[in-house]
């Protein structure tokens, strides 16, 4: 739980956005766009979760 409360969705989402700018960048290496897409499938799967856990935290608050 306090890796959900060190995790900053902002930080990862504007991560995100720059691994999305690297990817359209033409003349990218394959072997670097598939760091870049590991990364990014990562990360998004680590945002997915927090949020289910924010959401998760809210709805106990809202009971």
């Amino acid at each position: 739980m306090s890796e959900q409360k060190d995790f900053n969705i902002d930080e990862a989402l504007e991560t995100l956005e720059e691994i999305n700018r690297k990817l359209s960048i033409e003349g990218i290496t394959l072997e670097d766009s598939l760091k870049l897409y590991h990364e990014g499938t990562t990360l998004a799967k680590k945002c997915q979760e927090h949020l289910a856990g924010v959401e998760k935290e809210l709805e106990i608050v809202n009971e």
